[in-house]
């Protein structure tokens, strides 16, 4: 095995842009995701969607990693089990938010979740943020609010739609932990599964109407499934290539593909505030792009026959 070396390793810029677009490419990969559920799975408990998820994107990992000779159990497990914890947290609370709340305040809250990883990036993962990039969030996230138009009346519920955005966080900087030592493949493998016996229960409570009842609505479950996966591998391996804080921001994207699949979708034509909501939100992806490369992980060496990446 070779030698463990205490150098940081500082990507180069281009990696790390890179890493804002893969991350940027997720947050479309999501939302296209959104907008399959909402437009062929409206009547649909979303714990039968999460569960439909889970077990088709288990199935595909788990193939793709026994091919690869991927390790699957990974070496850092108690985090691997943290990790998919906190996306089904994540998960739960945005579908319930979005049901309790209008659509534009629960949409605005869950994408809070980059306040929280510049906030904790630097005690948990030593990653410097900069008050630049405070500014470039806090304008972002104004954006975001001229996109998806909340409100204001933010009732009890607001707290539930809080604690999504912050296991989102948490979620992404345990990944951005995982990158270090772990296999991009094995950190995706167990959020799917991890998320198959909570919603498991769910989707039974919710009785027949989990069941799909045509074609149709099959191909949905497969489609969402099929999104998802895309949205994960785009993740996973952004935050290989750039620090959480300036990954996670690149994700407040979301709502401007959003707006983008509402109109191919629906036909709702956005509004003015809509369009200057996303040049501004457009801006500070460009502007994240362009910042300064926080150091990386430093990688722990893998053994001599594991599958490079």
């Amino acid at each position: 095995m070779p030698a463990h070396t205490d150098r940081v390793h500082v990507p180069p810029a281009q990696d790390a842009r890179r890493g804002v677009l893969l991350m940027v490419a997720s947050a479309a990969w999501f939302a296209l995701m959104a907008a399959i559920a909402k437009r062929w799975l409206p009547d649909t408990p979303p714990q039968a969607v999460v569960l439909s998820r889970g077990l088709l994107m288990s199935t595909v990992l788990v193939v793709l990693a026994r091919r690869r000779r991927v390790p699957i159990v990974g070496r850092q497990r108690a985090m691997l089990v943290v990790r998919g914890l906190l996306g089904y947290g994540a998960l739960s609370c945005y579908f319930w938010s979005v049901q309790q709340l209008p659509l534009g305040d629960a949409v605005l809250l869950q994408y809070a979740h980059p306040i929280f990883v510049a906030a904790l990036a630097p005690w948990l993962l030593a990653e410097r943020t900069s008050r630049g990039h405070w500014l470039v969030v806090s304008i972002a996230v104004l954006g975001v609010g001229l996109v998806v138009g909340p409100s204001g009346e933010l009732r009890g519920a607001a707290v539930i739609a809080l604690c999504g955005a912050m296991c989102s966080g948490l979620a992404y900087l345990a990944i951005r932990k995982l990158s270090a030592t772990e296999h991009p493949l094995t950190i995706m493998v167990w959020f799917p599964l991890l998320t198959v016996p909570g919603s498991l229960v769910g989707a039974w409570l919710g009785g027949v109407d989990s069941i799909p009842r045509n074609g149709a609505e099959v191909t949905a479950h497969v489609a969402v499934a099929l999104t998802a996966l895309g949205g994960q591998i785009t993740l996973t391996r952004g935050l290989a290539r750039v620090d959480a804080a300036r990954g996670t921001a690149a994700t407040m994207t979301g709502p401007v593909f959003g707006v983008l699949f509402g109109l191919l979708l629906f036909g709702t034509v956005p509004s003015p505030t809509s369009l200057i909501g996303m040049l501004v939100v457009g801006a500070c992806a460009v502007r994240l792009a362009q910042g300064k490369q926080s150091p990386a992980p430093t990688p722990l060496p893998l053994p001599a026959d594991a599958p490079r990446d």
